[in-house]
């Protein structure tokens, strides 16, 4: 696992564990759509498991990776950035 964790970054298991997770939902829901006959609620458990496998799948990509590319603080950073503009503007001090 040494060229995905160096790739990747530390969070390569959740990676693999996110992956796997959305291959059993994607799997479950071709099972559940093989009969021809599907309702919402045989949709919910294949979407929920593809949902959060994707989601965890996105932090171990995105979280603690020690990269230049682990730019999951460029809202709150515009946000900060906004803020000090607009206050600087209305000439509001900081605290």
């Amino acid at each position: 696992m040494g060229w995905i964790e160096e790739n990747i970054g530390e969070g390569y298991q959740q990676v693999i564990i996110g992956v796997l997770l959305f291959i059993v939902g994607a799997a479950m829901g071709w099972m559940e759509a093989a009969d021809n006959v599907m309702s919402a609620a045989d949709v919910y458990v294949p979407a929920l498991l593809m949902l959060s496998g994707a989601m965890v799948t996105l932090l171990g990509i995105s979280f603690g990776t020690g990269h230049e590319d682990d730019r999951t603080n460029d809202l709150m950073d515009a946000i900060n950035d906004l803020t000090a503009r607009m206050n600087n503007m209305l000439g509001v001090e900081e605290e």
